[in-house]
């Protein structure tokens, strides 16, 4: 995965900026603190990015150190530039920008089919998240793993594996998460924040959505509709939304489901999850976006009514290939 080249990379730089995807989440957040602590302890300048235009970054995040420096004033110039859990350019939002300022692009990530353009890529698709990878880096060039440091790594791989459920949990997933407890996180906080506490304000939409959760294709496909009017009535943030899809992919006999919501009039924010073999990344790739095998999404712009005959069509042909 070329962890030597990507070494040698970081130690010739002065300054570094570390950007993220748009909507960010445990992964995208812990495992860019995870980079700025860690390098910041070798004595490296790092600036962490995230682009907050499309949805802010959750503020339960805050429990990991360095979350209040998120968003500085960029440099005028940086020595490396590293994009971190983003298989495709559009994603880092207005950070892209961030190319002109900088003198090299390194990019670390576990998606499938990564399309950024960088001096160095250190990609493994068979990694549950980029916490995962950065724990192999870490130890494998003796870089300190603090209390701290864990804790953000701990973040990463349990929010991309939700909660060590998801097919993309494997022995390595759990053993790196064994070693990391042997840090004296507080467990009970990360696990509260990222997978339990919710927002009172959020149960009307919660009973809207379970409301509006339609079964097609024999009960094996769920699908949620949020139009334009009711995501603006309910007042969901990202975050509150994305919680929301396990109502749809955890009922009995769903093989995958499909969440779409209206964020501005005809653009749909479309969400795919799936179980076992029935590739969803397939599916959001045919409409522009990407993802995991179980767990990926796309933007797309036109008519719903359309939209989500083309996605049923597909997501059709994905539980058809799997069987």
């Amino acid at each position: 995965m070329h962890f030597d080249k990507a070494l040698k990379l970081i130690k010739q730089s002065k300054t570094i900026a570390v950007v993220g995807h748009v909507r960010p989440d445990g992964d995208t957040v812990g495992s860019a603190l995870t980079l700025k602590m860690g390098f910041e302890a070798m004595g490296k300048a790092v600036d962490v990015f995230i682009d907050e235009t499309d949805g802010e970054i959750p503020k339960y995040f805050s429990y990991i150190s360095g979350f209040n420096a998120i968003n500085p004033k960029p440099a005028e110039r940086y020595d490396l530039l590293i994009i971190i859990d983003s298989s495709d350019e559009k994603r880092i939002g207005k950070y892209t920008k961030l190319r002109d300022k900088t003198a090299a692009v390194l990019v670390i990530d576990h998606h499938l089919d990564n399309q950024v353009k960088a001096d160095l890529a250190v990609i493994n698709t068979d990694a549950a998240s980029c916490g995962e990878i950065l724990y192999d880096f870490f130890t494998e060039n003796n870089i300190e793993i603090t209390k701290e440091i864990a804790t953000a790594l701990f973040t990463s791989i349990s929010s991309d594996t939700g909660c060590f459920l998801f097919p993309n949990t494997t022995a390595h997933t759990h053993f790196v998460a064994s070693e990391l407890l042997k840090k004296d996180i507080d467990r009970e906080t990360i696990l509260y924040y990222n997978f339990r506490v919710y927002d009172p304000k959020s149960i009307n939409g919660l009973l809207r959505v379970l409301k509006e959760i339609k079964f097609v294709n024999g009960g094996r496909i769920a699908i949620t509709y949020l139009d334009y009017r009711l995501v603006k009535k309910l007042n969901f943030d990202n975050d509150e939304r994305h919680k929301l899809q396990k109502y749809a992919i955890d009922a009995n006999g769903v093989r995958a489901s499909i969440f779409i919501t209206e964020n501005e009039p005809g653009s749909f924010h479309i969400s795919l999850r799936s179980h076992g073999e029935v590739n969803v990344a397939n599916v959001a790739k045919i409409f522009g976006g990407g993802g995991h095998k179980n767990a990926s999404g796309a933007i797309i712009q036109g008519k719903y009514k359309e939209i989500i005959k083309n996605i049923i069509n597909e997501v059709e042909k994905a539980i058809e290939g799997a069987e």
